[in-house]
């Protein structure tokens, strides 16, 4: 039996740390000392570490007593006051071989090893780095301070913007409130580009010296124009003075949301303009434009714990694609989106005993075992394009205003999401995301003409493969071509109307799941299909590949 977990938020709520690293490449060794100040709950307080060597501690600038425990990675400090507290930990760390916590990225120019030292801390690698509590919901303010063995022509960057430097110590600004996964830190021989957004955000793309600056134009402006487009389109600033994105030789993920500081593979951000493929430039303007959307809806507003990150990945992976779309029509970016995350969804949500999208997680690191990128990606995606052509467009933006006003620099679930979207549209968006959420799979759409030739639709489990039949049912929201309101299928089967009236009112053949949007299959009878072909000329690249 899984053991429950426990979260350290209970014993302690952090609200600021400082974080002084003193780091020595050469001997890939870390000295730190890190103050939190916060509210004791209890009288023993946990909070994470991973692999840290703690030398002292002291709460309020008393010296104190402490143990870890390995399993759970904890520093238990026991006989701590209630109320506000300052602890203060001394310790030493390494950097780590494991693309993990603050780790080096080695590269070679001329024939010259080099390399870029970086942090990767999500899910749980920022207990690698410094105590605290390491968890979504333990959101508070950071300053860092980093000393390093700096060679000449070496750039460090953070977060936010560096303020001064005394000592060979780099200071930073104050961070926004954000959770510890978040905090990041980089420095290496870099080269840059700079640009600025029309709200002055400054906007920056950096790689290390193995590069040309021409390699960058092509990012720094895909990266302008979507802070510029989710600014509009969320009606929310960016919250942050600068965005900068760095390319770096390893990274375990293909790209990392740091709130300010956006690490990517190189391949996932840099390109020559003049000689990349189209394919190449929808990469790198897609896995862009999908971290940027995180800086609002992950980084802004974070979920309470990581049984929700499918949700923060799900939604960038459909913004990446609204935001292309805007900056990019001519691209016709959502064609490749049916072709890509939706051919990949419906193949692997099709198989009995797949996943649901929404499981849960005991510890942080289940994460990578549990993270079905085509359920979470690419079948959550999904599920929000279905959401967004359900309640139109200019409800869905109003429930996103609503949901980033109320819960900005604080944390948020999947049904938050879903409560401010149905106010905003006046819909049942609740009811609708949970049959998803909760069951796999997905429903064939039945659609025919009776024999009093009345149109019906029946819905049940699609399957590839083997299978037993479970008799699942979802609440599938039918957009259609015969009327502006959507059908809501919720029962196994259902008479929509008389079949010539609504053939009439459509003035065309009948189609359902306009443009491929809801997570479902339609299958037509042969009267309804043999109308469709006919006009086969006259459909979109989409209804063409999916219902004929």
């Amino acid at each position: 039996m899984t053991k429950p977990l426990q979260h350290f938020l209970t014993t302690f709520i952090p609200e600021h740390y400082d974080v002084y690293l003193d780091i020595d490449r050469q001997k890939q060794h870390i000295s730190g000392q890190t103050t939190i100040f916060g509210q004791a709950l209890t009288n023993q307080i946990l909070l994470h570490q991973r692999g840290l060597k703690i030398k002292t501690i002291t709460v309020n600038d008393q010296a104190m007593a402490f143990n870890t425990q390995d399993e759970q990675e904890a520093l238990i400090i026991p006989n701590v006051p209630l109320g506000d507290i300052q602890i203060v930990v001394t310790y030493e760390t390494v950097l780590t071989a494991t693309l993990m916590g603050i780790y080096p990225a080695d590269y070679e120019v001329n024939g010259v090893k080099k390399q870029i030292v970086l942090t990767q801390f999500e899910s749980s690698g920022a207990r690698e780095a410094f105590p605290g509590i390491d968890e979504p919901a333990a959101k508070a303010t950071f300053d860092l301070a980093i000393k390093y063995d700096e060679q000449p022509q070496e750039t460090i960057l953070a977060n936010m913007p560096e303020t001064h430097v005394a000592d060979g110590v780099h200071y930073f600004a104050t961070t926004k409130w954000m959770s510890t996964y978040l905090v990041a830190f980089a420095f290496g021989a870099l080269i840059s580009q700079t640009t600025t957004t029309a709200s002055g955000v400054k906007i920056q793309v950096f790689a290390s010296d193995a590069y040309t600056p021409s390699a960058l134009r092509f990012a720094l402006d895909i990266a302008k124009r979507s802070i510029e487009f989710y600014e509009d389109y969320f009606d929310t600033t960016y919250p942050l003075p600068e965005s900068k994105q760095l390319a770096v030789p390893d990274l375990s993920f293909g790209a990392m949301e740091n709130w300010g500081l956006v690490t990517y593979r190189e391949s996932a951000l840099i390109l020559d303009p003049d000689n990349a493929s189209l394919a190449q430039k929808h990469r790198v303007a897609t896995i862009i434009a999908h971290e940027l959307a995180h800086q609002w809806f992950g980084d802004l507003v974070t979920m309470t714990w990581w049984d929700d990150l499918w949700l923060n990945e799900s939604f960038a992976n459909m913004m990446e694609y609204v935001a292309v779309d805007a900056l990019m029509p001519e691209w016709h970016i959502w064609e490749s989106f049916q072709m890509n995350d939706v051919s990949l969804a419906l193949n692997r949500d099709a198989i009995d005993g797949v996943q649901p999208v929404h499981v849960a997680i005991n510890h942080p690191d289940e994460v990578n075992t549990l993270f079905d990128s085509a359920i979470v990606y690419a079948k959550g995606a999904r599920m929000l394009v279905m959401t967004r052509a359900m309640i139109g467009e200019t409800a869905f933006r109003a429930g996103l205003k609503q949901y980033f006003d109320q819960y900005q620099y604080g944390n948020a679930t999947g049904d938050d999401l879903w409560r401010a979207l149905s106010q905003a549209s006046g819909k049942d968006v609740s009811s609708v995301m949970a049959t998803y959420l909760s069951q796999p799979g997905y429903p064939m759409i039945t659609v025919s003409i009776n024999d009093d030739g009345q149109l019906v639709v029946k819905q049940s489990q699609f399957f590839i493969g083997q299978h037993t039949t479970t008799g699942q049912l979802w609440q599938v929201p039918l957009t259609n071509n015969f009327s502006e309101d959507t059908l809501m299928l919720t029962t196994p089967e259902m008479v929509v109307g008389d079949y010539a009236t609504l053939r009439a009112q459509a003035g065309s053949p009948l189609q359902f799941n306009l443009h491929n949007q809801v997570h479902a299959v339609i299958h037509y009878d042969d009267q309804l299909l043999a109308d469709l072909m006919a006009h086969r000329d006259q459909l979109d690249a989409v209804t063409q590949i999916y219902n004929c």
